[in-house]
Formats: structure tokens, sequence, C-alpha cells
């Protein structure tokens, strides 16, 4: 009977073999078939995140949602509007989706969990901390439950922020929720799906604890979550509680210490008890896709496939690396991603930018304010691009001497290949800087007289001419110069000079008695400065050296290390300012004073920030000019 079973056993193990048919349409036929049919294997898909319903949601965190209402000591009506309220909508928000692929609260609901876990812990610890402790007893009544509150909200909303902003959510289709415009929930329904695909960026480059945590997204749904009757509860206690409140859970630095320092505890003690019981610390789970890998493998392919061809449509290949034209190659890759059948690929190419940005595909730290690159293609059209920051990540084979020969394909390397270009760019670059003083004539200057010119000999005029020269005549000269050189306008004076000069084999001597040579006024580094700046600054000296950093902003290069721009505005390392002026405060004081430098709207008179110069460097420090002085300063 053992025999038999192992027959039997063995028997049903063999896999069935189908013959291939003779005829080779048909052999054709049924490999097509086979192919449709079979469903891939290795690398495996992503089968998406289902989304669940919002009762749902909260039945299965019911235990902390119990543990909260006891907390609150509420009726029931009140609870349900200052607590169940803010669950409930932060549960549309966000439905099941995890915190992170692999690290904290990874499973699916994972954010909405930690949410509530952090919510109860902070209201909790709310309870043993005295927040207004100079004022009286009638205001400490009024506000101590709200600073409570405060507590309980920012705890709640702690959590969502970074993973909201690092993730990307899309449809099988590859369309992109719109997180700005809808929560999650209403899109799934408004767009009638039950199944999400969640993309993540790569973890391991990531500080593990700053995986979680608040940003500025946070501060721009809080509104939604929180709801107008319980922001406005808060406001009617003091302005400083909605204020609190926003700088909280959208990470930025606040006076309210004790809050903070509540949030920041708790936030410990849950990532403590998380990394203790999570699945990830007895075998591996990952919810969600790094898509980056397949994106890269995208590209290799349409290499491969010999869809793109470099300096042949969106791959632009020169001697300095591999740039992708943008949004070309982006919508490219993403009817690359429909031809694999691939389900949760993204359909914008913009969504696709700013994954491969995220994981450091794209070198950005040259490029304009978008990281984008000027390329120019055969045509000769200047267009936008993205430069690879491996260029072997498309084109395994490249080498950056097979195209040292050829012309350079980005714009700034064509400008600077081409003569016209480069003594066009060299005449800017003159203008822009200030001009070494120069002998100018108070008189029409008059070279050694050529044929068609007579120089009297003891004034220096010009006293006889033809129309031989075409510069003159159009200059306005007539047949007989002004009496008085004078009288002689300066741009007369200007042209006639220059272009007697381009005619004549030396330049003219002029007698003593005539006009003497006189130094024309230095061109100053304050003339750099707009005629409305400055009547803002006061002192003479800070409107000078104000043009020295303008005239060293214009002149920085593209890896220039001390000054670089941000967010906020031009940074300019103090190290930098330093060679140019005795007193950086003195400066820094009277260009704050006219509103040309950036300070944060909580620290206002903070004007040394830390900035990384150039981007991905380690940070020094710097002062940053304005947006509003960028602005005027044309910078």
């Amino acid at each position: 009977m053992v025999l038999k079973w192992l027959s039997n056993l063995t028997t049903r193990s063999k896999p069935e073999v189908q013959a291939v048919p003779s005829n080779p349409s048909t052999a054709q036929t049924a490999v097509a078939a086979l192919a449709v049919t079979v469903q891939n294997i290795y690398p495996p898909d992503d089968q998406g995140l289902p989304l669940r319903k919002i009762e749902d949601l909260l039945a299965g965190n019911e235990s902390l949602i119990s543990r909260i209402r006891l907390h609150a000591a509420a009726d029931v009506e009140m609870f349900d509007v200052r607590f169940l309220t803010p669950i409930t909508n932060l549960a549309m928000q966000i439905n099941a989706l995890p915190a992170s692929s692999s690290s904290l609260f990874s499973g699916a609901g994972g954010l909405l969990r930690a949410s509530l876990e952090m919510g109860f812990l902070c209201f909790q610890a709310s309870d043993g901390r005295i927040f207004t402790g100079a004022d009286t007893v009638e205001v400490r009544h009024k506000l101590e439950p709200r600073w409570r509150y405060i507590c309980f909200l920012a705890g709640l909303l702690h959590p969502i922020g970074i993973p909201l902003v690092r993730m990307v959510v899309s449809t099988k289709a590859g369309a992109s929720w719109p997180k700005h415009k809808y929560d999650i929930t209403t899109w799934a329904q408004d767009t009638k799906i039950d199944r999400v695909y969640v993309n993540w960026s790569d973890e391991s480059k990531i500080d593990q604890k700053k995986l979680l945590g608040p940003s500025p997204y946070t501060a721009s749904i809080l509104h939604k979550i929180v709801g107008h009757e319980n922001l406005g509860w808060l406001e009617e206690g003091s302005p400083d509680l909605t204020r609190t409140l926003f700088e909280l859970v959208g990470g930025s630095e606040t006076t309210s210490r004790i809050a903070k320092d509540v949030v920041s505890t708790m936030w410990g003690k849950v990532q403590q008890r998380e990394e203790s019981r999570r699945p990830q610390a007895y075998g591996r789970l990952t919810v969600g896709t790094h898509l980056t890998p397949y994106l890269v493998g995208a590209m290799r392919s349409l290499v491969t496939d010999g869809k793109w061809k470099p300096n042949d449509g969106p791959l632009i290949v020169d001697s300095t690396g591999v740039y992708l034209v943008w949004p070309d190659a982006g919508e490219e890759i993403v009817r690359q991603g429909a031809r694999e059948g691939r389900d949760g690929w993204p359909s914008s190419s913009a969504t696709l930018a700013e994954l491969l940005k995220q994981d450091g595909v794209f070198e950005t730290s040259y490029g304009n304010d978008m990281g984008m690159t000027e390329v120019v293609d055969k045509e000769g059209n200047i267009l936008q691009s993205y430069k690879l920051k491996k260029p072997t990540t498309v084109i395994e084979t490249y080498e950056a001497s097979d195209y040292q020969k050829a012309s350079p394909k980005t714009l700034n390397g064509v400008l600077d290949r081409d003569p016209l270009a480069s003594v066009e760019s060299k005449a800017v670059a003159k203008k822009s800087k200030p001009a070494q003083a120069k002998p100018e004539l108070e008189t029409p200057e008059v070279p050694t007289s050529p044929a068609n010119a007579t120089v009297d000999q003891e004034t220096g005029e010009v006293i006889a001419s033809t129309d031989a020269n075409p510069v003159l005549a159009s200059a306005g000269e007539t047949d007989s110069p002004p009496e008085n050189p004078a009288d002689t306008p300066t741009a007369f004076s200007k042209v006639a000079s220059e272009a007697i000069q381009s005619s004549a084999p030396a330049p003219a001597t002029i007698p003593e008695q005539g006009g003497r040579i006189k130094e024309a006024a230095e061109v100053k580094f304050s003339d750099l400065v707009p005629e409305e700046i400055r009547k803002e600054i006061k002192t003479t000296l800070t409107i000078e050296l104000l043009g020295k950093v303008i005239k060293a902003w214009r002149e920085r290069g593209e890896q220039s290390t001390t000054m670089r721009m941000t967010d906020n505005g031009a940074a300019i390392s103090i190290e930098f300012l330093g060679t140019l002026m005795r007193s950086i405060p003195d400066w820094a004081n009277e260009m704050a004073a006219a509103g040309l430098i950036y300070a944060p709207p909580d620290r206002p008179g903070l004007k040394v920030h830390k900035v990384a110069i150039p981007e991905g460097s380690k940070a020094k420090e710097a002062i940053v000019i304005s947006r509003y002085g960028c602005k005027k300063l044309v910078l």
C-alpha cells in the first residue's frame, strides 16, 4: 500500500507536457496563448493593498478608542465631536495605508494604528503637566483642558506627515492619488476602486527614526481632520493654541516646550514598543513596492530594444553624461509599463520624476530650481532634461571618452564651444563687472589724420572731413563738426572715437592746448544695486558691499561652494562674506532693515542659517537673501 501511495504521489507531481504542434503558425498561436494565460512568477508582482470600510477600521482599533473614551471622561455627544470626529476624518484620509514599507508600522492599517497609539499616550501624558502655571486660576481653568486636547491632536497627527509625502499611491491603471484634493477613501469611492498600489522610495538610505514624523503637509490638511468646530473652540481659548497646534503637526519650531516635550517623549515610547513587536523582528514583511528598480529596468529595456537611441529622441548623450528629455522620456516609461502589463504603474511623468529624484537616480544639484538641465537636440531645439547620476544605469556600455570629440549636447557646452556665443557671453560678463578706470576725452577723440580728416594742431578739433566714413555719417555727423568741442555729445564722442580708431593705424596724439586727458569716473559696485533698493539702505558702504555680493553671485559657477539658491532665497556663506567685508553683522542688520534678509516667521531675529553648500554637503553658516530680495536685486 505504501509503495502504491508513493507511486500515485510521484505520478501526480509530474508536470503535464503538451506536444508542440508541427505547424509553425499553430505553434506561434499556442505560445502567444500561453504567454497570456501564464502569470509572472519572478520577480513577484505587487498585488496591491485592499482598502477597508471606515467602520471596519474603527472596529479593528476599538480597544484604543475605548481607552481614549475612558480617559476623556466626556459625555457621548462631546466625545463624538472632540475625539471621534478627528479619528474618523483621519481614517477617511489614510484608510489602511502602511506607515512604511518594511519598518515601523509597516502592515496594512499601520499608519492609523501609529496615530491612535500616539494620540492616546500624548493625551494621557498631558495630565501630569501644567501648561499655564504663571496664569490666574480662571485662565488655567479655561486653558488647561484645551492644552491637553492639543497634545491629543498633535500626537494623533504626528506620524502621518513624512509617510504621506514619501509614498506614491496609485490605481491599477496608474492614476495617482491627488492627496491635496481628496482623502484616499473618497477618491477610491469616486474612482470605484477597492485596491491601491503603494510605491516607496528606497528606505535603506533614510534614518529609520525619520521614516515617520510631522511635515508641512500635515498642517495643510489639519482643518480637514480636526474640523472647524474644534479649531474654533481652541481659538476661543487663545490664538496661541491654534498656532502651537500648527507648529507641532508641521514640524516647525514652537515656543510651547511642554507640549513639544510630551509629543517627543511619547513618540520615543511608541517606537520602542513597535520595535519589539513588529513582524519584521521575526520575519520579513513588506507592504508596498519599491518602484525605482522597475523604472530603471524599464529604461534599460527601452535602450536594449532600440526604442531609445543616443541623441535620437528623449535620450541625449555627450561626454558630460546621459540626459533624459522630460516629460517625453517619462511618458515613454509610462507606456513601457503598460506594455509590460504592470499593475499600479504610475501614469504621470511628474510622479515618476519625483520617485527617481528621491532615490538619487537623477542628478539635480547642478540644474535649475526643478533640478533640470537644458540640452540641445539634433535639430537645435533647447529642451529641459534630467541628468542621470550614473550614466551606466541606463546605458551599460557608456564611456565618456567615446563622446569626447563629438559636439556637446548641454546648452552651456554648446555656448562654450560656439565662438560667437563665447564673444557675446564675454561681452555680457564684461558689462556686468565694474569697469576699470580708463582715460576719456572731454572733446572728441581724434586719430592721426587719415586721408579723409584734417586736425587743427592748435585746438585738436576736426576742421575738415568727408563722408568717406559711413559710421560717422550714420551717427549724425555733418560736413563740419561743432565749433566748440565741449558741445559735442558724449554719444558722438564714443561712436566717432571707436569708428575712427578702427580705420586708423594708430591712436591720435592730442596737443596739450586742446582737450586734456581726463580719467572717467570709476564704475562703482553700488551701480549694480537697483535705485529703489539704494533708497532703502542708509549707509553708502552697505550699498557698495551689496554690489560686490551681486557681482559675486552672478559670476558663481554651477559647483559653487560658497553660495546657492534655496527654497527661502539666495544663501551666501559667512566664510565668503568675510572676504568681502569687515563687519558682517552691521551689513546684515542694515540689509534686514531693508527687508532683504530671510528670517523664519517664528524667529524674526534669526539671520544666520545652516545651509548645505553645495546641496548634499555638510551644512555651513550662511546668510540668506530673501525671495523678495532676490526679485528686487535680480539674482
